[in-house]
């Protein structure tokens, strides 16, 4: 088979680990409680505020959410695809 040269996503890379919790983030509707994703990044060594922050607002961020909980929000789900 031949190696295609795929063209490089747009946006900031999220490494391995971060695209595992963007895939778990987004199978469950993109967006979740900060402890629920707090307790799923940590299952793969990192923190999900740290991700956040580190990513962008663009991308991900956090909300408070009506109950006045906070929520992590995936806010381009095109880029956690790529």
């Amino acid at each position: 088979m031949r190696e295609r040269n795929l063209p490089t996503p747009d946006g900031p890379d999220p490494e391995v680990k971060g695209a595992i919790f963007l895939g778990w983030l987004k199978k469950r509707g993109g967006m979740r409680k900060v402890q629920d994703c707090q307790r799923k990044c940590r299952e793969n060594g990192f923190e999900a505020k740290e991700f956040v922050d580190s990513t962008g607002q663009d991308y991900i961020r956090l909300y408070r959410a009506g109950g006045g909980d906070k929520v992590v929000k995936l806010e381009k789900p095109v880029w956690a695809d790529q």
